[in-house]
This record gives structure tokens, C-alpha cells and sequence, in this order.
């Protein structure tokens, strides 16, 4: 029995022969292949090729499993005593499925503290209580919600890719080509599977705007600057010190518009499709970033054809006639 090492020393997001990429099966093709991936370093990966094999929807349920329990030993989830259980729990589910990880006590290395800490998740107002985000009524995006619930901004963001012909996943996708890159600087290489990384790969001249503190007119520099960049189906990703978030531009009765998945952090079931008014999801993430004393920086870019066509699996994103993809043009 071994426990699950970090991500950092696989070859490629390789996604499951069994199920076809993007459309429906999207959710279920991430987490078995992630799954695929952190366990074939264990003495569990012949139970769990057998699972796959013989029984997919098995093979989804452990998958799940596998994930959440790994944000912990990843450091993604607050490592603290009160979460222990929840650790072990997972474990514990995982031995009923007949895959044997590690529990909480033994790890050579203790991953949870013995005392709460001080690094539990930041609760705002938004995450706290995420029945109040305004929901998405429009048939498009009632049928991005369908289709990607429980996935977290950058799963969104890579299933939309999917969806459009370009390949995220495989040897060949833009997952492989981030995690390239990283190795190639010598990185961690989860370090450029971000939406930043995704939109530096596929974006002619992406805008990138660094705020090192929040001032009265911080707002109306960022809007002045991104406003004429705006298109749909562009990519707007926000990195601060304590996290990170990405999604898509879309216009609703002439407004733009801001489409991602959000929810609680640490807890997959809580996140959901959501879109937000953008010059407010921008006022928020000024005041949150004020609020924590630290710095904001916004990318924004369109998925540029010349780019995108190495990795493009399917007729999808062409003969459009268009220089830049509006990554909402096939949902």
C-alpha cells in the first residue's frame, strides 16, 4: 500500500479511451483519467485498470473519491485536524471499493497539523453561502450547468475547449503542452495548468494587467484597458496570493457578461455554472484583493485559429471563416 504522490512526475493528462471527449461524458473522462494518472505510482493501479475495465460507473465513483481525497495530500485543502476526518472518511470509502491508500497517520510526512491552524479556506460572502449566486436561466448555459456540474473554473474551461474540436487532453492536447513547458523551466508542473497558462498557449497577444495595490481608481484603469478587448468566448482568468479563477466572456441584452463554475472551496458538490455581471465580478475581485492585501492580476485573451489548430481533434472550430474563436459557438 503507497500513498498517492503529488502530481509531478506524470507524462500527460491522458484522457480514457472509453469515453469520448467533451459532451456529456466530459466530467467523468477528467476524473478517471486524473485518477489514472495519480494512481499508477501505487501498488493499486492493477485494481484500479481492472475497475476501469470492467466497470465504468464503478470506476467514476472511485474516481471522485481519488480527487477530493488527493487536494489534501496535494496541499489544495486546508491539512488541518478538523478535516482529518473527512481525509479518512474518503479512505475509508476508497477501502470499501477495494483500493487501499494511505489514512491520515500514515504518511512518513504528516500531512494534517495536530492543532487547527490558521490556514483554513477563506470563507467571503460569495463562497459562503453559494445558493445565493444569481443562477443561469438561458438554455445555452442551462446546458453548460447540465454538463458540467461539480467541476471546478479550470475542469469548465478545459471541457469547453473539448467541446470546441481542441484538445485538452492526450499526449498532443494543451494539457501535455503545459505540463512540457513547466518541465522544460525546470518548474513543478502543475505551474502552468492555469487559466493563464491555457490562454498564453491558444491567444494572440493576450492582455495582462497587474494591480500591486488597489486604489479608488483601480476599477476604471482595468475596465479602460480590457473594454476593447472584450469579445464572446474569450478567456478572463484573476490570480491574487491566495487563489486563482478563470472562466468566459459572453454578452447577455448588450451587457458583458462573465460565465464560470464556482462554489465552496474544497467541496466539489457545491460548484455550479454561474454567470455574473463582469464590471462586478471585477469590483469584487479589487475589493477582495484590497480586503487581503494583496495584488491582482487579469488575463484576457481570444483562442486565435493559427494557434489552436495543432491541437484541434475535430471539424468543430473550423471553416468559420473567422480569425478568432468565440469558444461558445458549438454549446
Amino acid at each position: 500500500m503507497l500513498p498517492i504522490f503529488h502530481i509531478n512526475n506524470y507524462e500527460a493528462i491522458t484522457a480514457s479511451q472509453g469515453l469520448p471527449p467533451g459532451r456529456s461524458g466530459f466530467n467523468e473522462l477528467f476524473s478517471v483519467s486524473l485518477t489514472d494518472t495519480l494512481l499508477k505510482n501505487t501498488m493499486q493501479y492493477e485494481k484500479w485498470k481492472l475497475i476501469r475495465q470492467n466497470d465504468p460507473s464503478m470506476a467514476g465513483k472511485i474516481a471522485q473519491l481519488v480527487l477530493e481525497r488527493h487536494d489534501y495530500v496535494a496541499g489544495k485543502a486546508p491539512a488541518t485536524e478538523q478535516y482529518r476526518k473527512h481525509f479518512d472518511h474518503l479512505t475509508e470509502q476508497l477501502k470499501n471499493e477495494g483500493i487501499y491508500l494511505y489514512n491520515s497517520r500514515q504518511f512518513k510526512t504528516p500531512i494534517f497539523q495536530e492543532t487547527i491552524g490558521d490556514n483554513t479556506p477563506v470563507i467571503t460572502d460569495e463562497n459562503k453561502h453559494p445558493e445565493t449566486l444569481r443562477p443561469i436561466e438561458s438554455s445555452k448555459t442551462l446546458g453548460l450547468r447540465h454538463r458540467f456540474n461539480n467541476r471546478d473554473c479550470y475542469e469548465f474551461l478545459a471541457g469547453i475547449l473539448e467541446e470546441n474540436g481542441i484538445s485538452y487532453f492526450g499526449v498532443n492536447g494543451v494539457g501535455s503542452t503545459l505540463i512540457d513547458q513547466a518541465r522544460s523551466r525546470g518548474m513543478n508542473l502543475n505551474a502552468f495548468l492555469t487559466g493563464e497558462g491555457i490562454t498564453r498557449v491558444l491567444c494572440d497577444n493576450p492582455v495582462e494587467i497587474n494591480v500591486s495595490r488597489v486604489t479608488d481608481t483601480s476599477f476604471d484603469e482595468i475596465w479602460n484597458k480590457i473594454e476593447p478587448h472584450l469579445k464572446k468566448g474569450a478567456i478572463l482568468s484573476f490570480s491574487s496570493q491566495p487563489s486563482g479563477h478563470t472562466g468566459i466572456i459572453d454578452q447577455k441584452n448588450g451587457q458583458w457578461v462573465y460565465i464560470n463554475s464556482s462554489g465552496v472551496p474544497y467541496d466539489r458538490k457545491t460548484y455550479r455554472v454561474i454567470e455574473e455581471d463582469l464590471k462586478h465580478e471585477i469590483r469584487g475581485r479589487l475589493e477582495r484583493a484590497n480586503r487581503q492585501q494583496t495584488f491582482l492580476s487579469i488575463t484576457l485573451g481570444s483562442l486565435s485559429r493559427v494557434l489552436t489548430a495543432r491541437f484541434e481533434n475535430s471539424p468543430l472550430s473550423e471553416g468559420r471563416g473567422l480569425k478568432e474563436i468565440d469558444l461558445f459557438q458549438v454549446t
